[in-house]
């Protein structure tokens, strides 16, 4: 009996569009609350730590700290 490989997760944005079909029918949010909850709900942990991540960086509210002189 042949084992089965694991199945590659299909891409994020074609995941989010499956989520969005359906959250159509949902009622007192517009079309772009529903898109952003649909990637929110669509990405893996860290798919969704990456966004956020590149969120903030974009923003200007997470930038690399400055290297710290050791005073020896």
């Amino acid at each position: 009996m042949k084992k089965s490989s694991p199945r590659k997760p299909r891409p994020l944005p074609e995941r989010a569009a499956l989520i969005l079909g359906r959250l159509r029918d949902l009622h007192g949010m517009d079309d772009g609350e529903k898109s952003l909850h649909a990637l929110g709900l669509a990405a893996s942990p860290d798919e969704r730590w990456a966004l956020w991540a590149r969120q903030m960086r974009s923003n200007g509210y997470w930038k690399p700290s400055k290297p710290t002189v050791s005073g020896a």
